[in-house]
């Protein structure tokens, strides 16, 4: 039982939080790992400037609760940062006011600060699927304790984004996008995020299942109150388990099969323990997302070919939404997205289909929802080399039957 990755699960009842989180933090022994005197640096999810009810970002609750727990081994110091989803200077201290963490800060008395206004450093991965080094903060490396505070969503790439896409955010701003672009197909850009995993190795997990978010996700999904505290150390068991308790297939989450590969933890239920709850207590099956890259076994050539044309999505903008706010051109990796030359009221961006790599960088991003995508497959198909040239074939073999029939 001992080699078994165990999984504290706690229903909130009566809305206490804070009594959730003690109870799964009790359960896997998490005080063992604490010592007096430390740096404690939390990492929560701040995609975005959303407030709490929204369910993008981190609940406060949570973290409250876990700041609390940390306090009672008196530590040197308390950070809490994070990255947040855009490259525009300043905005993750929006995302850190919107989301109630900056006040909630200020009140315990934690310094609270974007990892881009630190001191930075340039991490080497070892063992690399993907990428060779990531640039991050040296918090990563001066902190004792890294806490990972992820919120349960469904994720428009990735399916779920949960403890290992988390740590995605520990990139500075615009090195999200550069990652998104280096690795555009959803087998690369996973590999990757197991990568910038490895580098931080969270030393424990607290996931913020109070509210969740179902479909459009990470940013423009339906809210689901799951009232759910889940704690662990091994993050492929815990995104396996969330996974369960969200009526998701696990093998469809890729980032899990590779973070597994580079031996960071298990998806095999049989050598995962359930404490507190079970996963049928809390199960509440979650719509997906309606657009999902796909992925297969190719030969990397044609993969990109795959990725950069079948599966193009198609980018369309709501002018009633959309407040020509600069985010999504600010933040294109692939400057695919150009603002009108005009900026006024009923004026919408505009989209290079020939640039654009389908990162869903300016879906997350939009802070007014305004952006969305569709991926026509069978017009996507017809139009590339592949359907033109099997178009071609088509012919050919018809014109044939038709040349054998009118011979006989």
């Amino acid at each position: 039982m001992s080699d078994r990755s165990k999984i504290a699960i706690q229903k909130i009842q009566s809305e206490n939080v804070q009594k959730a989180v003690y109870k799964a933090l009790e359960q896997i022994n998490a005080g063992e790992i604490m010592k007096m005197d430390q740096v404690i640096l939390l990492k929560p999810n701040l995609l975005g400037a959303k407030p709490p009810e929204r369910a993008v970002t981190t609940h406060p609750e949570v973290v409250k609760s876990v700041i609390h727990w940390v306090k009672k081994y008196n530590p040197k110091k308390i950070y809490l940062c994070d990255s947040s989803g855009t490259q525009k200077p300043g905005a993750t201290e929006v995302a850190m006011k919107e989301s109630g963490l900056k006040a909630l800060c200020d009140e315990e008395g934690v310094e609270c600060i974007p990892f881009e206004k630190t001191e930075r450093k340039i991490y080497t991965v070892k063992d690399p699927l993907e990428i060779n080094e990531i640039t991050s903060s040296i918090l990563l490396e001066k902190a004792d304790i890294i806490i990972n505070l992820p919120k349960i969503k469904t994720h428009g790439q990735c399916l779920l984004t949960c403890c290992i896409k988390n740590m995605f955010g520990t990139l500075l701003l615009g090195n999200k996008a550069k990652t998104h672009a280096k690795s555009a197909l959803i087998d690369r850009f996973s590999a990757a995020l197991a990568d910038i995993y490895s580098v931080s190795k969270p030393h424990l997990t607290v996931i913020d299942g109070y509210l969740c978010q179902e479909g459009q996700g990470p940013s423009a999904g339906d809210v689901v109150k799951l009232d759910v505290i889940i704690a662990g150390y091994d993050p492929v068991a815990l995104d396996t388990v969330v996974c369960q308790i969200t009526g998701m297939n696990p093998n469809d989450v890729i980032h899990l099969k590779k973070a597994e590969e580079k031996k960071l933890g298990t998806m095999n239920m049989d050598n995962i323990e359930i404490l507190g709850n079970s996963v049928q207590d809390v199960y509440r099956k979650f719509k997906k997302p309606k657009i999902r890259p796909v992925s297969a076994p190719l030969p990397r050539w044609l993969a990109n070919y795959l990725g950069n044309l079948i599966f193009r999505a198609t980018v369309k903008f709501n002018p009633n939404k959309c407040k020509l706010c600069a985010t999504c051109w600010e933040n294109c990796p692939v400057d695919a997205i150009i603002p009108p030359k005009e900026i006024k009221k009923g004026n919408i961006p505009k989209w290079n289909k020939k640039k654009c790599i389908t990162c869903y960088c300016c879906v997350e991003l939009c802070p007014h929802e305004a952006v969305n995508f569709k991926i026509n497959y069978v017009k996507n198909v017809l139009f590339s080399w592949v359907g033109l040239g099997f178009t071609a074939l088509l012919a050919i073999i018809s014109l044939w039957f038709l040349w054998i029939f009118n011979f006989f």
